[in-house]
C-alpha cells in the first residue's frame, strides 16, 4: 500500500493556494539531502486575494535533463488545484522519501499550471480564459458550437434574478429532452473562441501561463525518451469514482503509450470512449508538441467525480457572471455578497467531505507510485 495504514490521507489537502505553495516549496527543499532538487518558479502578472505572488513551479526531483520522467501537475483548471496539490503533497510526504533515482531519471512536480484560478477559487485564468482549451492549433472565432451561440444570453445571462433564471432552466431542460444531456454538456464546455466573456472561452492567444509551461517542458525535458505525465482534474463521474482521460485519438502512439504505462485504463475524450466530450485546445495536445522529437509521451487525466453535470455547469455559469457583474473580492470573504457563489463553485470541485478526500488521495497515491514503478530508472522502497 502505497499509503500510511496509520495516518488520515484527507490531511494532504490544504487550505488555500498560498499554503499549498509554501509548503511545497518548503518540503521540496527539505528533500534535497537525498535527492537532487531543482525549482524552476515562473510567476504571473496578477496576484492572488491576498496579494500574494501567483507562480507555475516546476520542481524537478533527480536528474536535471532526464531521459525518463515522470511529471504530476496541478491547477490546469484552477480551483481543481486542491485535489491535485493534495496528491503532490502526499508525494512529498509519503512517495518521494522512499525514491532512488538513476542519474537520468527524475520526478517532477508541477503546482498549479493555473495558479490564479486555483487562488481566486476560479476554473479560467486571469483573462477568463479555460487553460485546458487554450493550446489550440488556431484561435478561430467561428470556433464555436452552433448551440452554444444559440443559447448564448441563457449560459452567459446578464443577471441571476430567481425569475429569470427559473425561465433559461427551463429552455435548458428543453434542449435536453430533445439532444439530450451529453449534446448539451459538448454545446457548453466543449471550447468557444468567440466570446471572450463567455464560459469555456479557449482565447484569442497563448496564454502567458501556458507559454510559461510549454518553456519549462522544452527547458527542462529536452533529452526526454520517456514522459508519463498525470494532470489532476475533478468534476465529472459519479462521487468519487475516478476515469483516466485523455485527448489523444484511440488510434495514436500516445494513446498507445498512455494504455501501457497507466495499466490499460485510459479512455479518449476524442474518440467518444470518455465521460469527457470531446475538447478543444487540450493541455496533453500542446504538451506532446512541446516533446523532443521521437519522445514516447504517455498522458492521463484523472477526473474524479463530484456532482452531476448539470451542476457543475451552472456552478461555473455563475462564477462566470461573479466576475463579469458582480465582486469577486467581496465573494471570496465569509458573509460577503454573493459568497454562497464561490462557496458553491469551490463544493462543485473540491466536495466538503473528509471521505470523498479519502477516497481520492488513495486512489491517486496507487496511480501515481504504479506510474513510477513503470518508469525504468526509478525504485520505490517499502514504506514503513
Amino acid at each position: 500500500m502505497p499509503l500510511r495504514p496509520d495516518a488520515d490521507p484527507a490531511r494532504h489537502f490544504q487550505p488555500s493556494y498560498r499554503v499549498s505553495r509554501e509548503r511545497l516549496l518548503e518540503r521540496a527543499h527539505a528533500l534535497s539531502d537525498r535527492l537532487p532538487v531543482h525549482v524552476d518558479t515562473r510567476p504571473i502578472s496578477p496576484l492572488g486575494p491576498d496579494g500574494e505572488t501567483l507562480a507555475l513551479d516546476f520542481v524537478v526531483f533527480g536528474a536535471r535533463a532526464p531521459r525518463r520522467a515522470l511529471v504530476v501537475s496541478s491547477a490546469t483548471h484552477g480551483v481543481e488545484g486542491y485535489t491535485g496539490s493534495a496528491l503532490q503533497h502526499w508525494m512529498l510526504d509519503e512517495l518521494l522519501p522512499r525514491v532512488r533515482l538513476d542519474d537520468d531519471t527524475a520526478v517532477v512536480i508541477q503546482h498549479a499550471n493555473n495558479p490564479y484560478g486555483f487562488a481566486w477559487h476560479r476554473r479560467v485564468n486571469e483573462n477568463n480564459v479555460d487553460f485546458n482549451r487554450n493550446f489550440a492549433d488556431a484561435y478561430d472565432p467561428d470556433r464555436c458550437d452552433p448551440d452554444y451561440v444559440r443559447m448564448h444570453d441563457d449560459i452567459n445571462p446578464p443577471d441571476l434574478a430567481p425569475e429569470n433564471e427559473t425561465q433559461r432552466r427551463a429552455r435548458f431542460d428543453a434542449y435536453i429532452a430533445e439532444h439530450g444531456l451529453r449534446r448539451f454538456q459538448q454545446a457548453v464546455i466543449g471550447g468557444q473562441y468567440r466570446f471572450p466573456h463567455g464560459v469555456q472561452f479557449g482565447g484569442d492567444a497563448l496564454q502567458p501561463g501556458a507559454a510559461h509551461l510549454l518553456a519549462l517542458v522544452r527547458e527542462h525535458l529536452s533529452r526526454a525518451e520517456l514522459v508519463a505525465w498525470v494532470d489532476v482534474h475533478t468534476g465529472l463521474g459519479p462521487f468519487g469514482d475516478c476515469e483516466l482521460i485523455t485527448g489523444a485519438a484511440s488510434d495514436s502512439d500516445s494513446y498507445r503509450a498512455s494504455n501501457e504505462v497507466f495499466t490499460g485504463h485510459v479512455h479518449s475524450a476524442s474518440s467518444g470512449e470518455s465521460v469527457s466530450t470531446p475538447l478543444n485546445g487540450l493541455l496533453d495536445r500542446g504538451l506532446e508538441r512541446a516533446m523532443p522529437a521521437g519522445c514516447r509521451f504517455a498522458f492521463c487525466y484523472p477526473e474524479y467525480g463530484t456532482y452531476d453535470p448539470m451542476r457543475i455547469i451552472l456552478a461555473m455559469r455563475a462564477d462566470n457572471w461573479l466576475h463579469n457583474h458582480g465582486d469577486p473580492h467581496a465573494a471570496l470573504r465569509a458573509g460577503g455578497p454573493q459568497h454562497a457563489l464561490k462557496t458553491e463553485m469551490l463544493e462543485a470541485f473540491r466536495p466538503d467531505s473528509r471521505e470523498w478526500e479519502r477516497r481520492i488521495v488513495e486512489h491517486g497515491a496507487d496511480l501515481i507510485e504504479t506510474a513510477l514503478s513503470r518508469i525504468p530508472g526509478a525504485r520505490i522502497a517499502e514504506a514503513n
